[in-house]
């Protein structure tokens, strides 16, 4: 089931309409008037992936993979950006347990908005086992896309259940490949902005099994890894990167994510 994250109060009910988000640009040439549709974006909070990627876009599904504190805070930027950006709800399908509201809380007031508007734009369900998560993606996500019309779409450690021993390899390649082909169908068929996101130590493995499903089965892969004192950024497909040196005059510092106490 998917459900609101707990109010810290009440607030007024807003309405999403993507008739005022979808901005359109008419521009008339003699006869022909030809209309442009900007991509719809939404920033990551992190300066220098967005200019890398140039943030996460409309009907692209995105897999981020690494070993970097930045991929647990991200889908909370995410969360409040589709909130700031869109005034619209983002739907984020916790599968490792990390999902933290009060964190998202924490980042909607950096930014100096309603925390109480912000939680309630996010509409949280958590899995607890691949069966759950499978569900999940197959028979309740599509009519919650329906009747709310979310923005943002979030899978936070999508692989990990898939790795459970239970599971033949077989099974969870079976099923993987299955619930990756729905998200792709509902991410082009509703205009999503979908990011899935996979921390670990050890980055998953492009050429075989599970890892080489998700990679070949996404629009882009962001690589974030922490390297002593920098971070790298990737990606995969493009292969466009940089590299952020924490202490660095003019760049961003982890405390500004919020990851260092």
């Amino acid at each position: 089931m998917f459900f609101p994250i707990p109010r810290f109060g009440e607030a007024d009910s807003m309405k999403n309409n993507r008739s005022t988000q979808d901005t359109k640009i008419a521009h008339a040439n003699s006869s022909l008037v030809q209309v442009i549709r900007p991509d719809i974006i939404v920033s990551s909070g992190i300066a220098e992936l967005d200019r890398l990627c140039g943030g996460f876009k409309a009907g692209e599904l995105t897999l981020v993979d690494g070993n970097s504190s930045l991929i647990a805070a991200l889908p909370d930027h995410l969360c409040v950006n589709t909130y700031r950006t869109f005034r619209s709800e983002t739907i984020y399908i916790d599968a490792g347990m990390r999902a933290n509201p009060y964190q998202i809380a924490r980042y909607a007031r950096l930014l100096e908005l309603d925390q109480r508007e912000v939680l309630q734009n996010v509409l949280m369900s958590r899995a607890f086992t691949v069966y759950q998560l499978s569900t999940i993606l197959q028979d309740l996500l599509e009519p919650m896309l329906k009747s709310r019309s979310p923005r943002t779409l979030l899978i936070g450690m999508l692989p990990a259940l898939y790795h459970d021993p239970e599971l033949s390899a077989r099974e969870a390649q079976t099923l993987l490949t299955q619930d990756l082909k729905k998200i792709q169908q509902l991410t082009t068929n509703y205009q999503l902005i979908t990011v899935c996101t996979h921390l670990d130590a050890m980055p998953l493995t492009p050429s075989k099994g599970l890892g080489k499903t998700l990679y070949d089965n996404v629009t882009e892969i962001i690589r974030i890894k922490h390297i002593e004192q920098c971070i790298s950024l990737e990606l995969i497909k493009k292969q466009q990167s940089t590299t952020i040196v924490c202490d660095a005059k003019g760049q961003l510092r982890l405390e500004a994510f919020g990851m260092v106490n």
